[in-house]
C-alpha cells in the first residue's frame, strides 16, 4: 500500500520532472503552471500543495541540477588525493558537468532567467562555499595549505567558478585547463608562507 507521504514525493516529482521537460522543450515564457498541469493531470490543489508559484519550481529544479552537478563533480575525484587536488579536480569536473546541454541550459540559462542572478548566486553559495571551505579546512588541518583568509580564498574559488563556466572555449584556452593555476595563484596571493600542494 502506497503511503501518503510516497504519493506526496510522487506528485511533487512529477510536477517537477514536467516543468523540466517544459522548460526545456518549450522555453520558460511558454512553460505555464496551466500548461503543466494539463500535462500531469494534476490539480491546481496539487500544484499549491508542493509549490506556491512556477518560481518556486524553476527554483526546486535549480537546486536539483546545480547541486547535483557539484556533487556528482566532486565524487567523481579518487578520495586518496590531497584536499587540494580534490578541489581542483572536482572544480574541473564541474565544468565538464556544464557541458551537458541540458544542464548547462538549466544551470546557467533558465535558471537565471527566471529566479534572477541574485538568488542564483544564494543558492549556487548555499552548496559550493561550504564544500570549498570544508576542503581548504582539510588541506589546512594536513599542513597542505595556510592561508591569511580562507574565507576570502572561498569566495574567490567560487567566483572563478562561475566565470569560467560562462566562458566560451577559445582555440587558445579551454576553461578546464584554467582551473589548476588560477585557483594555484589564489592560494599564491593569500598564502600565509606555505605553498600550495
Amino acid at each position: 500500500m502506497v503511503s501518503q507521504q510516497q504519493r506526496s514525493e510522487t506528485t511533487r516529482a512529477l510536477l517537477m520532472e514536467t516543468m523540466r521537460e517544459s522548460l526545456l522543450n518549450q522555453g520558460l515564457e511558454a512553460t505555464t503552471t496551466a500548461s503543466i498541469l494539463a500535462q500531469t493531470g494534476l490539480s491546481k490543489g496539487a500544484l499549491y500543495h508542493h509549490f506556491r508559484s512556477k518560481s518556486e519550481i524553476i527554483e526546486a529544479i535549480y537546486r536539483d541540477e546545480s547541486h547535483g552537478a557539484i556533487r556528482r563533480a566532486l565524487e567523481s575525484v579518487a578520495s586518496d588525493h590531497s584536499p587540494i587536488e580534490r578541489l581542483k579536480r572536482g572544480c574541473e569536473n564541474w565544468l565538464k558537468e556544464l557541458r551537458q546541454r541540458d544542464t548547462r541550459r538549466i544551470v546557467l540559462d533558465l535558471g537565471p532567467q527566471a529566479l534572477g542572478l541574485e538568488r542564483v548566486i544564494e543558492i549556487e553559495s548555499e552548496l559550493s562555499l561550504r564544500l570549498f571551505s570544508q576542503i581548504l579546512d582539510q588541506a589546512a588541518a594536513s599542513g597542505d595549505l595556510v592561508l591569511s583568509d580562507t574565507g576570502l580564498a572561498v569566495r574567490l574559488i567560487n567566483a572563478l567558478m562561475t566565470e569560467l563556466a560562462i566562458a566560451k572555449p577559445s582555440s587558445q584556452h579551454d576553461p578546464i585547463g584554467l582551473v589548476a593555476p588560477l585557483i594555484d595563484g589564489i592560494f599564491a596571493s593569500l598564502s600565509g608562507g606555505a605553498e600550495a600542494a
